[in-house]
Order: structure tokens, then sequence, then C-alpha cells
């Protein structure tokens, strides 16, 4: 059975030709602003250290959807990102996720908690962004100083497993990937020049999703360390809090009673003393193996709520109140070990309460859910700032040099400040009652930064109006019946790359029209399998030099011919037309509105010269 949504990653040589056009041309760079790329302050050290590998800043962003395809970890790495926790790995590779996905107007809250690409894939994107941001280092003349960090779930049965144990050598060992890769580029190129170190990663992050017994993460994290020389983090569940902890801070002290909890969840996840009897034992191992261990704050909540547009079911709350279930469990870890445990956090950061995050100790921070708002990726050369000022403001030019904060004294703070309170983060994006179509939405733009696989992008049509009608053909010749015309009235137009949409959703509570972008706009499928294997949905593609419109299981054709002519395809014939749109010849029968052939007109040449959509199949004729 075909799948509503996949995604088809670009290929290296696309990727670079448009990460190069980009920077000559000083426009955003993968949709980050070269005013908001982030180049380190002389006067301010933002360095740290993850269990011995040097880290230009704290700061990256979580598994999740940020860290899937390459090009999503080079905007990040752009706007100041250093530490990727990349997607979650695991065994299944084919799952069928619910569409959408993801929705986090305030909040946030997903079903989405794996990757999205076959395991292979996955290596193949990491080892790209891994050769992009090496060449992006050299080229802008900003040290590297980048972590990837792996991240597998969620059974040690499918962690053994060969095609998981096989990614994680990749990893390690990531010459021949990178030789291939190196292979495919052009002789000249610049990126065959590229000194990127063969170990792509060594930390892990282990993902203990919910429902994961205590033996079990364990014996995961144990073998991780012993078998693959692995640095281990586990990351851990806000269900450590017990149910009783849970609803007193989220319900009680911070008012999200419209979030239902599952008792069996509580019941099923990792409990409190399980925990501290398994660290002594893991920290032993680490010792023994001599590779790192630490702990993550926090995974999503499980949970359930009417919000979202999900089905019924269970879903994983992230955002502001994960924020104060985190770093109230992460305060009381620290005391309980005596800090001598490192501690990694991601649970609603944003660019304000990043640096007291940082300060307590934590690092590396990790950010997610305010990704998905408003600016997106540009917003991390904020965090980064704010974090310069923070040390500014303590009299030191040194991260590392940074006093340590009170740990309890942050927790604390954070249940109580009202800005992670329920009042504060229950308005959405306005609405405004019109109902998206095909063109001539507001164009806002506010619908692209959301979008974490950067699959929506600007299209130039002509304005004006064409007037248009219905064509009746047959054996004995065409008529033209009068009809309404084709009119465009804005010339930015915002469309969708197919490849990289995998109809998340997100896009949809940003918008201010109803219907949602990613399932509306003008879509633009660069990849064949992509097109053939999704008959369901709507959209364009270049066969060669004919445009395919595909419209409710409806398929018209565009080709352009020598002499200024065109072919238009439709059910039941062709039509062949001298500019401007006058039949010359026909075949079969049948009739058709001609506002779709102008539409197929203009957005051959458009698509043509979009450069974030153009198809990389060769000329065309002109």
């Amino acid at each position: 059975m075909a799948r509503a949504a996949e995604l088809y990653p670009l290929p290296l040589t696309v990727l670079l030709e448009r990460l190069e056009r980009e920077l000559d041309a000083g426009s955003e760079v993968f949709g980050v602003p070269q005013a908001a790329i982030w180049r380190p302050d002389p006067s301010r050290d933002l360095s740290t250290l993850h269990f011995g590998v040097p880290l230009g800043t704290p700061l990256g962003p979580a598994a999740g959807p940020h860290t899937q395809l390459a090009q999503n970890i080079v905007a990040g790495w752009l706007a100041g990102a250093r530490f990727f926790e990349l997607k979650t790995v695991q065994v299944l590779d084919d799952l069928e996720l619910p569409r959408p996905c993801i929705w986090a107007p305030h909040v946030g809250y997903n079903v989405e908690w794996s990757q999205e690409l076959r395991v292979p894939q996955s290596a193949l994107e990491y080892a790209k962004a891994w050769l992009l941001v090496h060449h992006l280092a050299a080229r802008l003349g900003i040290p590297a100083m980048t972590v990837f960090d792996l991240s597998v779930g969620y059974d040690l049965a499918g962690i053994r497993g060969e095609k998981v144990a096989n990614f994680l050598a990749r990893m390690r060992s990531a010459g021949p990937l990178l030789q291939r890769l190196w292979r495919e580029l052009p002789q000249g190129s610049a990126l065959r020049e590229v000194q990127a170190p063969d170990e792509l990663s060594r930390t892990l992050t282990l993902s203990t999703f919910h429902g994961c017994p205590a033996h079990e993460i364990e014996g995961i994290a144990t073998h991780l360390m012993r078998d693959h020389g692995l640095d281990v983090v586990v990351k851990l569940n806000p269900t450590l809090l017990g149910e009783a902890g849970v609803r007193e801070l989220l319900h009680d002290r911070l008012g999200y009673t419209e979030v239902r909890l599952d008792p069996h969840a509580f019941a099923a996840d990792l409990e409190w003393g399980q925990l501290m009897e398994m660290v002594p034992r893991l920290r032993h191992v680490a010792a023994e193996e001599g590779v790192g261990f630490g702990v993550k704050f926090s995974n999503t909540l499980v949970c359930r709520s009417g919000e979202p547009p999900f089905p019924d079911g269970d879903m994983y709350l992230s955002g502001a109140p994960l924020h104060v279930l985190a770093a109230t469990l992460a305060a009381r870890f620290i005391e309980a070990t005596g800090g001598q445990v490192p501690v990694t956090f991601s649970a609603g950061i944003d660019a304000q309460n990043f640096p007291e995050v940082v300060a307590a100790g934590i690092r590396p921070v990790t950010t997610c859910t305010d990704l998905l708002q408003g600016k997106g990726y540009p917003k991390l050369k904020n965090y980064l700032g704010n974090l310069e000022a923070h040390l500014a403001g303590a009299g030191v030019a040194r991260l590392e040099d940074l006093p340590r904060a009170d740990v309890g004294a942050w927790a604390e703070r954070a249940a109580a400040d009202p800005r992670y309170a329920a009042a504060a983060n229950r308005k959405a994006p306005r609405k405004v009652g019109s109902q998206l179509v095909l063109l001539d939405c507001l164009t806002c733009d506010k619908c692209q930064p959301v979008c974490p696989n950067l699959a929506l992008g600007d299209l130039a049509l002509p304005v004006g109006t064409w007037p248009a009608g219905t064509l009746s053909w047959s054996a004995s010749g065409w008529t033209a019946d009068e009809g309404p015309a084709l009119t465009i009235k804005r010339r930015h137009q915002i469309a969708v790359l197919a490849d990289l949409c995998n109809r998340c959703g997100q896009c949809d509570p940003f918008c201010p029209e109803d219907g949602g972008p990613f399932a509306t706009k003008p879509t633009l499928f660069l990849d064949a399998d992509a097109w053939a294997e999704h008959p369901a949905r709507d959209g364009f593609w270049f066969d060669g030099p004919t445009l395919r419109w595909r419209r409710a299981g409806v398929e018209h054709t565009w080709t352009p011919l020598p002499d200024g002519l065109a072919r238009w395809g439709v059910p039941g014939g062709t039509i062949t037309f001298a500019h401007p749109l006058s039949p010359v010849a026909t075949t079969g029968e049948g009739r058709a509105d001609l506002r779709d052939a102008h539409l197929l007109a203009l957005t051959y040449e458009a698509w043509r010269a979009a450069p974030g959509f153009r198809p990389p199949v060769g000329e065309f004729p002109r």
C-alpha cells in the first residue's frame, strides 16, 4: 500500500548547488538569512566539551523533525547549532505514521516518534550533512566543532540486529560512506576537497520510549557501551515523577487540565527507585570501557488531548509544560547524584530560558518545539546572543568559567513562572475565516519557517487575467465557449516540494487561512518514485520536457514543442496550441477548461525558473 506521504531526500549535488548559489547571492541560505548566520564573538567563548569532544556551542536541535534530513542540519548549523541529536533510528523503518503528526501552535503535540527514512537512507543523510557542515565551516572561516549525536531505540533485540548494528558501525567509521558521496560529485567540486573526519559520531542518546522496562534500558545502554564503544546518554521520561507528581505540576500548578494522563503509562515506565539502582551500575560499565555515561531530561510526556487534530489515542506532549516537568526531574536527579553524572536537557527550550539552563551546569541543551514556531531555525542565533549576554553579565569571557547556578532554585522558578502555565499557552495563531486555495493566498509566509523540512518555498507567477472558457473538440473540429477567466492577483505564491513534505501538518495552524498549505498549495515532485508511489496526491512533475499535473486523480500534461507550439494532454485527447493558446490541431474528443491550459503554461515556466524547485533534469525546450 502506498504511503500518504514519504520523504525523498535530495541528492548531495542538488543540495550543494543550492548552498553555493544562495551563499553567492547573499540571500537566505537554506531558509536562514545571512544576517542570522551565527559567527563566534571573539570576546565570548561559548565552546564546551561533550564527553571530551569539542563543541562550538552547547546548543542544537533535539532528535526529531529537525535532524532527519541533511538540509535541516545545515540550516541549524548556520544559525549556531553545534550539537545535533539525530533523528532516532530503529529497526522498524517502514512504519505507517498518522497524518498530520505534529501540532504545535503554542505547546507541542506529536504522534511521530521514529525516523521516516529507511535506516541506510538515514546514514546517507547524516553523511551528506557532515560533509556540507565541514564545507561551510571552511568556506565561512568558522571552526566546525560539531557533534553528531546518534539516537537509537527502542528495544535490545532491534538494536542488536544487523540493520541497526550496521548503521552504528557506519557512523563510527564513515569513510566508505563519505567516499561514495565524493564519487557522486562532479570533477572540480569544492566538496571533493573537504576535510571531514571519518568518525561521524561516537556519542549516542538512547531513546527509552514509554513502556521500556528497566532491565531493557540497562541492557541496551550496556550493549552500546561495551559492544560499540559509544558514549551513552539515556533519555528519561517525565513519568519518573510518578502520576501524582506529574498531575500536581501539570494540572494543579500549571493548569493544563485538558491534558489527560494514563495511569497505565506510569505503571509501565521506569520508576525513580529503579533509576537510582541502575545509574551506579551503568557508571561502572562506562568506567570499565573508558566511555562516557550520562542522562537526559526529558522525553515527551505520553498523554491524550482533544486539542490537536489527531485520531484519538496516545500522543506526546512537549513545549512549555514539559519544561517544568523536566526541570523538576533534572534538579532532583542532580541533587540525588551529587552532580557526578553528566546531564543534558531538552524540554520547552527557547531563547529566554536557554542561558539559565546552561548556567545550571546542564549541557548540551537541545530544542524542538520552539523551532516549530515563528521564525524557525534563525531563532537559534538569538539563543546564543542571550548566552553571550549572560556571560557578560556574569563578568566572564568563557562558558567554562561561568559560575554554576543552583539547580533547585532554577527548577522552582520554572514551576512558578506564569509563562509556562496554561493561561499563557492557549492562544493559537489567528485565523481569518477564509479558505486556502491553490493560488493567491495571503502570502504572509508564516508557513515557511515553521516547516522543519524546508519543504515550502516561493513560486513567482505573472499577475494578470487570461481569457479562458471551455474548449470542445472532436474529429470534425473545435469550438470555444466563453467562460470564467484565469486571474492571478499575486506574483508571490507559496509552493511545496513534495519530496521534502511528509504532510506533518505543522504549517496548518500558522496559516491564517483554513485548509493547510501542505495539502492545498501547488506541489512539485522531483523524484519519479515520489510521483509514482503517491497516486492519490495532487501535484506537478516534470517527466522529461513534459510537465504533468495531477488533480483529484485526473492528469493533464503540458509539452512545449518546436516553433513556439505546445501540446496539452487531457483525458480524451490532446490539443496543440500556437501562442497565445490558439488551437491548431487536436486528437480524440472531449471538453476542457482553458483555465487549466493557462495555468499549466504559466506554472511550467515558473517551476523552471524557481531556484528552490527547479527540477534537476537538464534543459527544456524554450
